[in-house]
């Protein structure tokens, strides 16, 4: 395909994935993508206005930049979906580990601006903050609810890890696992959300059991 022809330009992204290019709209790289990336942006905003609204921002944040990197397959698209990733990780870690430095996630993020050409960083990266993020999880998980959450969220990220890594592979055209990724993915964090989601609920009830106490409590001492 000639340069001409592509709306954004020439790819310059350090990674390339399986989707023809181009094939259903000018305007848009890999179509089926950069359309499935919206399923982020769903379940971030589910999760907008809830006790882990700032997860639904990360997600919806990650969503906007996984749209930019498959619309145009150019740097600036690639560094608004990987830092988004690295930084969603990091927000739900921080629901658990309250006490963790956010000099931290400044420390990853320029990490990752100073090697983005190096795919293999990012891809370690992600793949250590995924694994303490799933562990971290350990601290908050108080019912039987959080646990299944948390095995519903284990098995759909399998699932899309092995659909990325087919895409890499690329053998075939047919089926575009990128695609089942960023499906697998979604449905995974909208499972994985609800673990934190579901802790802060009980902070929030056990709360308002604890102001019900000490209300009682002080208009039985007026009278």
């Amino acid at each position: 395909m000639n340069i001409t022809n592509k709306f954004w330009g020439e790819y310059d992204s350090s990674i390339i994935f399986c989707e023809d290019k181009y094939v259903e709209s000018m305007y848009i790289a890999e179509f089926w993508n950069t359309i499935s990336g919206l399923l982020y942006v769903c379940v971030g905003l589910y999760f907008m206005n809830t006790f882990v609204k700032n997860i639904g921002i990360s997600l919806v944040v990650m969503g906007i930049g996984t749209i930019g990197l498959h619309g145009t397959l150019r740097w600036y698209g690639q560094w608004m979906d990987e830092m988004g990733m690295l930084a969603l990780l990091f927000t739900m870690i921080k629901y658990a580990c309250y006490d963790i430095s956010n000099y931290i996630l400044y420390l990853i993020l320029v990490t990752y601006m100073v090697f983005n050409n190096n795919h293999n960083i990012f891809l370690l990266m992600f793949v250590v903050l995924l694994f303490y993020q799933y562990k971290s999880s350990d601290k908050i998980i108080r019912n039987q609810v959080g646990l299944d959450y948390r095995k519903y969220y284990f098995i759909c990220m399998i699932f899309g890890s092995i659909c990325w890594g087919l895409d890499r592979l690329c053998f075939t055209k047919i089926i575009n696992f990128h695609m089942y990724w960023h499906i697998f993915s979604a449905i995974g964090s909208l499972f994985g959300t609800f673990v934190f989601y579901e802790y802060n609920k009980q902070l929030y009830k056990a709360g308002n059991k604890i102001k019900h106490w000490y209300r009682k409590k002080r208009k039985l001492k007026n009278l």
